[in-house]
Order: structure tokens, then C-alpha cells, then sequence
């Protein structure tokens, strides 16, 4: 992944050094861009299992070239509110109570607050087929390979005097099932870039599944009197996301000078 972002970022450096004063609203032409994006994600297959509507927050680097591929290299950050399940089911029997609830060390009920979190990784090859008078803005298309987890998140902050001592410290990694692997990404929507710096955007939809496995080595929950135990290492998982995408490109490129005429 660092070799692709390092090749990403030369041919960024060539396309600055051999760019021509050209129109982007008449010519098509190589841009660098550094993207903000946000994706709001409806989990599928063994995901929707565990996690609910997640987000997606991230940033990338675009290399468009002249003849409109797009090589891409990003990463995003997941997040999300909704765990399924009751905390019986998520911290198993032994820890919490009959409705629920963990006690914190001076024997309060500790505040907790559930979360998916996750991270995203991928490099992606596409095409822009130009749409309109700009040869530079239209459709496009993008696939691409890379890495994906998620987890559960125990957030406990408010509780620092009052500490939830079954999931405090490293505990937590014990009940928060994080899994990862290899992730398959695919993406279609429209791409605008014009003259501003201001007004380059893009919106899309796109699925990415990824074939994960468990990456902690045991898993502390306790049901009927039996504990988990030890995470089975050739059990896999499929983690699907699908969803919109909104992204603010931001180019290299300077903005063209206005022609003025004069009689």
C-alpha cells in the first residue's frame, strides 16, 4: 500500500511539471486531486448481523490523466451507533446484569456507549467518460482492492472515577470482535471539475465486500455457563456495504485566467 501511494504521488509530480495553460472547461487535461469524502453505508450479509446504518468519513488522492483513467488511493474511517443484539448478547452473561448494565468500581452502574467502529483501505483504477461541453467532468467508473476491519467500540470517557473494570483497558478487546481481511471495492457516479477550487464535487454509489476473519485470539462472552474461548482462525466472514458517496475534490491545478476583449 505505501509503494502505491509513493507511485500515486510521483505521477502526481510529473503531471504538475508537464501541464500546459489549457482551458479544463475546453480541454482535457491531467489533474492531481485531493479528495474529502463522506459515504452513508446500509449493511449486508454477515454485517447487517451484527452492525446497523453506518458512516463513512475519509480522504484520498486522484490522479486524472489526459485521456481520463483515474488512479485513486484512499482511506476511510466507519463509524456507526447501532449494535445489534442486547449488551447480553454482546458482553455475554457473568459481567452485566439481568437488564443489561455493568457496574463500575465504586458499584454505580457504569454509562456505556456502544459503537461500530472500522477502517478502509484501497487503492482503485477507473474511467471518466466526459458528459457535456467539459472534457474533464462526467460519469465514471472505479473498482479497486484493499483492506477492511470493523469492530465494536466501548466508550466509556465519563466514567474515568468510576471505570467499568470488566471492559476497561485491554479487556475490551476481549468482547469488541474485531475482524479484518482482504476488501473488494466497486464505485459509479459523476464527476464535475471546473475552473474553482470550490466547486469540484462528485456523488456516487458504491458496495464494497471484504472476506474477513477473527483478529482477536479469544473471545471472553459467556452463554449458559460456557465461555466462547478461543476464536476459530480458518472461520470467514462476509462484510458487505453499500451505499451513496459525496466527495469535494480539491485540484492542483490553478484556476484559468478570464479572457477579456476589448474593441
Amino acid at each position: 500500500m505505501r509503494r502505491i501511494f509513493i507511485s500515486l504521488l510521483l505521477l502526481a509530480g510529473l503531471a504538475l511539471q508537464a501541464q500546459m495553460p489549457k482551458d479544463i472547461m475546453k480541454d482535457p487535461i491531467p489533474v492531481a486531486m485531493f479528495q474529502v469524502t463522506y459515504a452513508f453505508h446500509i449493511p449486508g450479509l454477515n454485517t447487517k448481523d451484527l452492525y446497523g446504518i453506518s458512516h463513512n468519513i475519509g480522504g484520498s488522492f486522484v490522479y486524472k490523466t489526459e485521456s481520463n483513467w483515474l488512479l485513486t488511493a484512499n482511506a476511510n474511517y466507519i463509524f456507526g451507533n447501532k449494535i445489534k443484539g442486547d449488551r447480553i448478547d454482546i458482553f455475554g452473561e457473568g459481567i452485566t446484569t439481568v437488564d443489561g448494565e455493568i457496574f463500575g468500581g465504586e458499584g454505580s452502574v457504569a454509562m456505556l456507549w456502544i459503537q461500530q467502529r472500522g477502517l478502509h483501505f484501497q487503492a482503485e483504477v477507473g474511467k471518466l467518460f466526459p458528459f457535456g461541453s467539459n472534457p474533464n467532468s462526467g460519469f465514471f467508473v472505479q473498482g479497486g482492492l484493499g483492506y477492511l476491519t470493523n469492530r465494536i467500540r466501548v466508550d466509556y470517557q465519563q466514567e474515568r472515577l468510576n471505570p467499568p473494570y470488566p471492559v476497561d483497558g485491554d479487556y475490551q478487546y476481549g468482547y469488541d470482535r474485531k475482524r479484518g481481511g482482504p476488501a473488494v471495492h466497486l464505485e459509479a457516479g459523476y464527476l464535475f471539475l471546473s475552473d474553482t477550487r470550490l466547486l469540484n464535487l462528485s456523488i456516487s454509489l458504491e458496495v464494497t465486500y471484504a472476506r474477513t476473519r477473527d483478529l482477536r485470539d479469544y473471545d471472553f462472552r459467556v452463554f449458559d455457563g460456557q465461555p466462547v474461548g478461543r476464536t476459530d482462525p480458518h472461520k470467514r466472514y462476509n462484510d458487505l456495504y453499500y451505499g451513496i458517496r459525496v466527495t469535494w475534490n480539491i485540484p492542483t491545478y490553478e484556476r484559468q485566467p478570464q479572457e477579456y476583449y476589448y474593441n
